[in-house]
């Protein structure tokens, strides 16, 4: 192999610079990692549901995004997928499932693969059957003559669990990362556009189990929209961040500050962290006496007469 960096290295550097790369980026980071250890043209990265066989999550490098569709649409006739799911975590060359002389001929050549300008396919797929994802690792050549070889297959093979490993802990960072001040315990999941948990705090489950009718537990049982956002349901209350192709999902009990409207709940920020009607009034753009309404009509809402009773329940939540 022609390559810049050793698979140790590789591995080394994966580890170690993971927290210091977004969620969002940490694929195509990865994917560029790779490309120090073995020589592609371009590469795949992908999650989907075994129940669906349907990409949730795509990251691709210097190759067009078009190729997720593409393989979707030609699942049945592609060769490579059989032979993938029986040796799930070992990479698969397309030359040894299929003859080049017959591959080149082929539907899924001419259909799939010839439009992207891909020759040479070196594919592995991991399957969690505890959570039903799998994770697809493809590399690309567009170079028929240039083959991969049996040495850049094991190193494949070798670095796919090091690299969901990496994507392992870096998900679990981003359960903690900016964790929202509203929360006292981190009850968080993240999970894809489908609902589908990538990485869940096990108290999160055991909020919506407690909370919820027989909440399913490999999906989250609300429909996820694109950005951040705020939502409630019933007893609960949700706050959902967007990173890439995945979402973080934070849970928690309501409070009786729920009831409270935003203007009323910035007010209420303001006075538990200590500020003055006048520096309140500066930041919300109002004058003090109408603070002192809006601090009058929380009282009520919330049956309290004191400030210290109003800081024990802002540390609840």
């Amino acid at each position: 192999m022609n390559n810049s960096i050793t698979p140790d290295q590789f591995i080394s550097r994966l580890y170690r610079e993971a927290s210091q790369v977004s969620l969002k980026d940490f694929p195509l980071w990865a994917l560029d990692l790779l490309k120090n250890v073995i020589s592609f043209d371009g590469a795949i990265w992908g999650t989907g549901h075994v129940s669906t066989l349907k990409f949730h999550t795509q990251a691709t490098l210097d190759v067009s995004p078009d190729i997720f569709s593409k393989l979707k649409e030609h699942l049945d006739i592609n060769p490579i997928f059989e032979r993938l799911m029986s040796e799930a975590g070992s990479a698969v060359d397309m030359s040894d499932v299929l003859a080049d002389e017959s591959f080149y001929q082929s539907d899924i050549y001419k259909q799939c693969f010839q439009p992207f300008g891909i020759e040479r396919i070196l594919s592995s797929i991991h399957l969690d059957e505890r959570s039903g994802i799998f994770t697809l690792l493809t590399l690309y050549r567009y170079d028929r003559d240039h083959s991969f070889s049996q040495e850049e297959k094991e190193v494949q093979s070798r670095l796919l669990y090091h690299l969901l490993s990496a994507a392992s802990y870096r998900q679990m960072l981003a359960l903690s990362e900016d964790n929202i001040e509203r929360t006292n315990e981190l009850n968080t999941a993240l999970c894809d556009a489908q609902g589908i948990y990538h990485a869940v705090d096990p108290n999160f489950l055991n909020i919506l189990d407690a909370h919820l009718d027989s909440p399913p537990s490999q999906k989250f049982p609300f429909t996820i929209q694109a950005g951040d956002n705020e939502f409630s349901h019933q007893s609960l209350q949700f706050y959902q961040k967007q990173l890439g192709d995945l979402f973080r999902i934070s849970v928690r009990a309501k409070t009786r500050l729920d009831s409270l409207t935003t203007r009323e709940k910035q007010v209420v920020e303001g006075i538990c962290q200590g500020s003055t009607f006048k520096q309140i009034a500066r930041q919300l753009s109002l004058s003090p006496s109408t603070v002192s309404n809006h601090l009058y009509r929380i009282y009520l809402k919330l049956g309290i007469n004191t400030r210290s009773e109003l800081v024990a329940l802002y540390q609840l939540k």
